[in-house]
């Protein structure tokens, strides 16, 4: 999983942006995509279609599910990208790391061919990770908050 709904689960609840379709990263997008559309429609019928969109840089496609009717997205698939720290582990699932999605957001504001709705997307969502780690970086902790087995010393916690 990448996107919202991967920022979403790593950030706070206050940190949340609302969003309607799901993002994935896979080896082989096409047949991901064509699967899922397979499973979704063996329970609503033949009501979603595939879509194919080429990437901004041209190194490959966007596959979408979209709904026949409405055109409304509800799952893109694209090339799982070849980095180091993509994607973090919970619950059993893969997300994008905060780190990986930083760096797609920053090239993403770095190049002007991007549609302004993705361009303000990926500020918006570059801004909701930088409020998170500045908190991370300012969080400090009470004595309270601290075992009883250690004591408080001008450089920080040590135990006796």
């Amino acid at each position: 999983m990448h996107g919202a709904r991967a920022l979403n689960k790593q950030l706070p609840r206050r940190l949340y942006r609302r969003t309607e379709d799901w993002d994935f990263f896979s080896n082989n997008p096409r047949v991901s995509s064509r699967m899922l559309e397979a499973k979704i429609e063996a329970v609503t019928g033949d009501v979603f279609q595939q879509d194919k969109l080429p990437l901004v840089n041209g190194k490959g496609y966007v596959y979408r599910i979209i709904s026949k009717d409405t055109g409304e997205e509800i799952a893109d698939f694209m090339k799982t990208p070849q980095h180091k720290n993509l994607y973090t582990v919970i619950g059993g699932i893969r997300w994008e790391t905060l780190e990986h999605a930083k760096r797609s957001y920053r090239r993403i504001l770095s190049e002007p061919q991007h549609s302004y709705s993705r361009y303000a997307k990926a500020r918006r969502d570059l801004a909701r990770i930088e409020a998170f780690e500045g908190k991370l970086k300012k969080r400090s902790f009470r004595a309270r908050d601290v075992p009883g087995s250690f004591t408080r010393v001008k450089v920080g916690w040590v135990t006796p």
